[in-house]
């Protein structure tokens, strides 16, 4: 199972660049393309389109993937810098599963959590984008570099749970792996932690939407979920980031 498909690192360029937040926050990063808020999303694919190669042959599906680690790290630093809430990740132990891009866990690393672990299954995709990303925010210490199936990875882990998990994208997949997903995260969480994931309203390249996962967390009554989501961003499918929290017994 992929959770969610990336095209070949290798089909794109790599463009070192920084993401500037609202607070003033900045996070360098290398990635296939701009994260720059400036750019609509007709620039942002229009960017990707230049590239010759696409291993699905569309660059909005790439694109839109991107977008949601933007809207991600948007949300982390709200909660952080504008709600206040400056010891989220203090001590931490942090997982980043989903797309991973390395820059949710490089910001929460960069406010004090103790540890992460980022899980890519794409080895090209670790190598060129995210592995770099952590040495352009001066990150070389006390995080671990997971490359497996998903899968594999309860068995990686070997029980280690973690505070918090970030999944960038986590619901862009097709709702048949959902369950797999869920199970995975609720194993790995800590009985006080926290999960936050962003995805789209809809995609039209496969069935899984934000609503069909919430549908389902609320099926299993074993956590509460908290819209995150920032609010710069305005669109007709638009990004919701949640926060799940365990259900108080």
């Amino acid at each position: 199972m992929v959770v969610v498909k990336t095209a070949t690192a290798s089909a794109y360029a790599h463009i070192n660049s920084e993401l500037h937040m609202e607070s003033g926050r900045v996070l360098r990063y290398v990635a296939p393309q701009s994260l720059n808020a400036n750019l609509s999303d007709h620039q942002q694919v229009a960017l990707l389109a230049q590239e010759k190669r696409q291993l699905f042959g569309d660059a909005a599906d790439e694109s839109e993937k991107w977008a949601g680690v933007n809207d991600l790290c948007c949300a982390l630093d709200n909660i952080v810098e504008i709600d206040h809430e400056t010891d989220l990740f203090k001590g931490k132990s942090i997982l980043e599963v989903g797309f991973t891009s390395g820059l949710p866990a490089a910001y929460a690393l960069q406010h004090q959590a103790a540890s992460a672990t980022l899980f890519c299954h794409d080895k090209t995709q670790m190598e060129s984008f995210v592995k770099p990303t952590m040495r352009r925010n001066n990150i070389r210490n006390n995080i671990k570099f997971i490359t497996c199936d998903i899968e594999d990875l309860k068995e990686k882990l070997k029980g280690q749970k973690f505070d918090i998990i970030l999944a960038p994208e986590l619901v862009n997949t097709d709702q048949k792996y959902y369950e797999q997903i869920y199970e995975m995260l609720e194993a790995a969480l800590t009985d006080n932690g926290i999960i936050f994931f962003s995805g789209r309203t809809h995609y039209r390249h496969c069935d899984g939407n934000m609503p069909a996962m919430l549908d389902l967390v609320k099926s299993k009554n074993q956590f509460d979920a908290i819209d995150r989501l920032c609010g710069q961003r305005v669109d007709t499918t638009p990004w919701k980031v949640v926060q799940l929290i365990r259900k108080m017994r």
